[in-house]
């Protein structure tokens, strides 16, 4: 039976990538048989796309933009109550495109794209819930904050410097200016001073970095990755690791993987969600993961793993079970 597809597209992802990429997404979705190409008009329009295309009797829409979009498209599929019988299919027109790196498979081939959204097989993929908002890659608190509120503010020429480039130059400044914050993150090892914490349904986020190596968006569980403050220098040395994705073997970096995790903090804090800030409702942050959650279009047959993290010179002992796993190197950062 020929599936009703729809096409939707954020011109202004990635900086007007998208919108160049459009008219040669357009024509490969068209040769499928797409019903109808739908463009956001306004920031988080994606919801307003996704109604129109399920009003239409879409079972599978496929979402040319980033992870912001993707995120704000999968949400409103969900809020539908059509996670399970609406198929998605991401096209990479953002800046990052962090989250299809976790799927395999191709992301710009866009005529073997349009066949597979109109014909190809998918799979279940998971969705994190944090402080009740949906996510689909990674949310952050602490660092990521303050990088995200640097980058709103610059301006001029600095608007034209690509995506991932802004986002790691601002992430160096915050490097020396960010002061860390106090909380317990539910990893088990209490209140601390903490650079960044991030929570990961797929390995990568911020353009590239491969900040949860071990992240599987289909496993059921959520990865929680913590950074304890350090001084100025040793940051920089962080930083490098992070980008290499060897972070893991240094003694200030945790991660611990299980289904929930409660972050406490002092207040309702800020934090980010696929590159948007949100603030939180309350100072104790639940989040958990949605098994199974969203229908991926997909030719890869299982996700993919990040890169194989380092592994670290010691570890402290942590208590195993089949449903939670953690780990804490003691290396010197290298």
């Amino acid at each position: 039976m020929p599936r009703s597809l729809y096409l939707i597209a954020n011109p202004a992802a990635g900086s007007g990538r998208a919108a160049r990429l459009l008219p040669t997404v357009r024509r490969a979705f068209d040769g499928v048989g797409a019903r109808e190409t739908i463009l956001t008009t306004a920031p988080g329009d994606e919801a307003r796309c996704i109604r129109r295309a399920l009003d239409g009797g879409a079972d599978t829409i496929a979402v040319l933009g980033g992870d912001g979009t993707w995120s704000k498209a999968t949400g409103a599929i969900i809020d539908a109550g059509a996670g399970g019988s609406c198929r998605i299919a991401l096209l990479a027109g953002g800046t990052g495109n962090d989250f299809v790196a976790a799927l395999g498979g191709p992301s710009r081939a866009w005529v073997t794209l349009a066949r597979l959204a109109a014909e190809g097989p998918d799979r279940r993929i998971d969705t994190l819930r944090v402080d009740g908002r949906h996510t689909l890659n990674a949310a952050g608190f602490g660092f990521d904050v303050g990088v995200l509120e640097t980058m709103q503010r610059v301006g001029g020429i600095e608007r034209l410097i690509g995506g991932a480039l802004r986002y790691r130059l601002a992430a160096l400044q915050q490097i020396f200016r960010y002061r860390a914050v106090a909380f317990d993150p539910g990893d088990g090892g209490g209140r601390r001073m903490l650079l960044l914490a991030v929570v990961a349904n797929g390995f990568r986020y911020g353009a590239g970095l491969p900040i949860a190596p071990g992240a599987r968006p289909d496993d059921g569980m959520v990865d929680l990755v913590t950074i304890d403050d350090i001084a100025a220098l040793r940051r920089i040395l962080l930083f490098q690791a992070v980008t290499a994705g060897r972070h893991l073997a240094i003694g200030a970096v945790r991660t611990v993987r299980q289904p929930s995790f409660t972050l406490h903090f002092d207040a309702p804090p800020r934090f980010q969600v696929d590159g948007e800030l949100h603030q939180a409702a309350n100072a104790a942050v639940r989040v958990e993961c949605v098994p199974g959650a969203l229908r991926i279009v997909t030719a890869a047959g299982s996700a993919t793993e990040g890169p194989a993290p380092r592994r670290p010179a010691a570890a402290s002992a942590e208590p195993d079970s089949s449903r939670a796993h953690s780990s804490r190197s003691t290396a010197a950062p290298r």
